[in-house]
Order: structure tokens, then sequence, then C-alpha cells
């Protein structure tokens, strides 16, 4: 549900920067540009947010679609392809939004303990869905999966397999839903509704109903450090943890 109190607030959008401001603002509280022109309500800026977050998770899914269910993308130049695209709409959208998704950039409270917590728990998770998962692809479907195959037999299988299981995924993922999509839904919602949302809609992107049962909560943990933590880098790090270990029983 939308939140309502803001409804007949008028924002005005700086020319200069394009930061959403009260109309009363006479200078962008953002880079302090004069401020001119029509004020917007809440509800059509809050439109505009749902229309941009659409054509995110539209770009994202269809892609995600394209290189599940169609055998002609299955190789490895496509695989890169889409890897780049997937990259590029989490940076484009991140930048597109700066200033409201910038600070989201600075790690203010930065401990090393919590680092190792947050690291040591996604480890933990990691190897659990493993064997969870390992057990569900047997019984049900009789096989075992190893979703990064295609790079058997590459020059540098290895360090292959890691940087697209691991670091890509937790950088750019991270960058794109806790970051943008979180941030733009925050916006609009309150902060319950945006975490699951954004929860749900990434694990709806992996197109797997049986990794549902561990995808939600994984997201959801994700989306409760962004939001505790006012940062992307101790998710990031959660992040690149857990696919790491993941990762570890695919190494040839």
């Amino acid at each position: 549900m939308l939140s309502d109190e803001h409804e007949t607030t008028e924002i005005r959008y700086c020319i200069q920067c394009g930061a959403a401001n009260a109309v009363n603002v006479k200078f962008c509280s953002s880079c302090g540009h004069r401020q001119t022109g029509a004020a917007t309500s809440q509800t059509a800026y809050n439109w505009q947010l749902l229309q941009q977050a659409a054509l995110f998770y539209g770009i994202y899914i269809l892609v995600c679609a394209l290189s599940s269910f169609i055998d002609y993308f299955k190789t490895i130049g496509w695989f890169l392809i889409i890897e780049i695209i997937i990259a590029g709409t989490a940076v484009l959208f991140f930048a597109y939004n700066w200033n409201d998704c910038k600070k989201l950039l600075r790690w203010p409270s930065f401990s090393l303990q919590k680092l190792a917590a947050y690291g040591a728990i996604a480890m933990t998770g990691g190897l659990l869905i493993h064997y969870i998962g390992n057990w569900i692809n047997i019984t049900i479907f009789s096989r075992d999966y190893y979703y990064y195959s295609i790079f058997s037999g590459s020059p540098g299988a290895v360090y292959l397999i890691i940087f697209f299981t691991a670091i890509t995924p937790a950088l750019f993922e991270e960058l794109g839903f806790r970051g943008y999509l979180l941030q733009s839904l925050l916006n609009i919602a309150d902060t319950g509704q945006a975490v699951f949302i954004s929860a749900f809609l990434f694990a709806i992107i992996h197109l797997s109903f049986i990794s549902l049962f561990w995808l939600i909560p994984f997201a959801l943990f994700l989306g409760y450090v962004r939001v505790k933590e006012n940062t992307i880098w101790y998710g990031v790090f959660f992040h690149f943890c857990f696919n790491l270990t993941a990762c570890l029983f695919e190494l040839p």
C-alpha cells in the first residue's frame, strides 16, 4: 500500500541536478541552485518512480528469461553480453537517481567485527543452502544442478566461476536491488513494505520456484541490513561471501 500522508504535498525538481525539493524551498538542498518552475504533486512523483522501477525490473526479468529458457543464449558469448546488460542496467538506474542513491555508497559506521559477523552468517547460510538445495534437486529431479557448467573446459574456468558467481552478482545486484530499487520504494511505501517488495522481486528474477524458499529470506535479510546500516557495502560483502561459499562446490 502506498504512503498516503504526503499525497497533497508538492515538490519542485531542480533544473540543475534533478533533485526533488519542497515547493517553498528557494534553493536546491542538493546543489544550491535557485528553484524556479512549476511544482509537482507527491502522487505524480510517486507514479514517476513506479514507472521507472517497472522499466528497471522489466529489463532485468526479460534478460534473465532469455538466458534461462532459450538455448540460443546459453553460450559463453551471450552469457557475457547478458552480464554486461545486467550490470549496465544497475549502474545506469543508480546513476540516474544519483542524488537519492549516492548516500548508499558511503560507509558511515564501518566495523570490522560487524563485517566478520555478516561474513560468518553468509558462509554458514551458503553451506546450509547448498546441502538443502542439493538434496531437493536429487530427491525431486533425480539429478544435481551445476549452474556454471558453461565454463567447463575454458581457460581460467576457476577464476571465471568465482568472478561471475561471487563478485559481479554481489556488486551489481546490490547496486540495483538494495541500492536503486529499494531506495525508490522507500520513497513510496513504508520500510517494511519496501523491503518485502524488493525481496520478492529479487527472488522472482532468478526464475526458480524451488529456490524461492531461500531466495526470499536471503533478500529480506539483505534489505534489512541495507536499511539498518544505511549503506550497500555490508550487503555486498554478505552477498559475496554467500555466493563464494556456494560456488566453491562448482569449481572443477
